[in-house]
């Protein structure tokens, strides 16, 4: 055989091999480059249903939301030399190993404990705001993230409900803590 008929065996060869690399480094499933520091997905938005595991996280260029193995549910962003800094932007304040973070289908943002008890909320889930049935939880470069919801319309606008810099933003939910 000459070197021409073997190109497509070696080209596909060449590309399961390169398929598999990426699928064992998480590059594929992910769409993101892996970051050491801070285990976090590609994506910087978590849906009604979502839930960030104890170690995972959300991320916007230099802003990372991570649900610490130490069960805080923190905010960081990082320093112009290129390293995290320490000292979270904001933090739920909860401790406790297995605790994860889920932004419930009413859109609220909870963090529970193992046994599913609430320990830190958002209190952006109430029957006021039935009207707007899609939430997001959205990390945006330079250090917020927000709640955003929607209504069953085609309108494509969101109204924040809650930002870590300024809390509930909406008359959806209750003030109370």
């Amino acid at each position: 055989m000459s070197p021409r008929t073997n190109r497509p065996i070696f080209t596909r060869t060449a590309s399961v091999a390169a398929a598999a690399l990426l699928a064992a480094t998480g590059l594929l499933v992910t769409g993101g480059a892996a970051h050491a520091a801070v285990p976090v997905a590609a994506s910087d938005t978590l849906v009604n249903g979502g839930t960030l595991a104890p170690g995972a996280g959300l991320t916007s260029g230099d802003t990372h939301l991570v649900m610490e193995r130490n069960g805080d549910l923190a905010l960081y962003t990082t320093d112009a030399d290129g390293t995290q800094s320490q000292q979270p932007r904001w933090h739920s304040g909860t401790t406790g190993e297995g605790n994860k973070a889920e932004l419930r289908a009413d859109g609220n943002l909870v963090v529970t404990a193992p046994d599913g008890g609430a320990l830190w909320q958002s209190r952006t889930g109430s029957d006021d705001c039935r009207h707007m049935p899609w939430t997001k939880l959205t990390i945006r470069s330079g250090g917020d993230m927000s709640i955003l919801a929607t209504t069953n319309s085609e309108a494509p606008y969101f109204v924040q409900l809650w930002s870590a810099s300024y809390g509930l933003q909406f008359p959806c939910g209750s003030s109370a803590r």
